[in-house]
């Protein structure tokens, strides 16, 4: 039998090369409705590009494009879907580690099915643009699901 063996073309380069074609992943400071202040990013040299915008190695954090394309929104929303980890702890509810406010799931039911199509349903973009209460209301006149 032959051993597998898994190489990574990163690794190929010069490490010193490879450091500094990462970006640094600043901290910032975001202050929440009810006056909590969360930090994002860990100020190392960590971000790399995806196909919505940068993503960090260390912390896991997103810096996403002012206009990516809807192809590439849906395909990140789809697979992240996939791997929410919602925690409840003392009332505040974490999305993989991350606070939010309201409820985790904003996705009615009924919508759940579109989430086997590889394309974006014609939901979708009024999904990202509309806060909870004006997508419901979106759904209600415009969609018939």
């Amino acid at each position: 039998m032959r051993k597998i063996q898994i190489k990574n073309n990163f690794l190929k380069h010069d490490s010193l090369e490879a450091k500094n074609s990462l970006i640094e992943c600043r901290r910032v400071k975001h202050i929440l409705e009810s006056g909590e202040e969360i930090y994002r990013g860990c100020g190392m040299p960590g971000l790399y590009r995806t196909d919505v915008g940068w993503r960090c190695f260390y912390c896991g954090n997103y810096l996403y494009e002012k206009r990516p394309s809807l192809e590439a929104l849906w395909f990140h929303f789809w697979v992240g879907r996939d791997y929410w980890r919602i925690l409840v702890s003392q009332e505040k509810v974490y999305i993989n580690g991350v606070p939010i406010s309201g409820h985790p799931d904003a996705l009615p039911r009924r919508l759940l099915s579109d989430l086997l199509e590889p394309d974006p349903p014609k939901w979708f973009p009024y999904f990202i643009c509309y806060g909870r209460t004006e997508f419901n209301k979106y759904l209600e006149k415009y969609c018939n699901v």
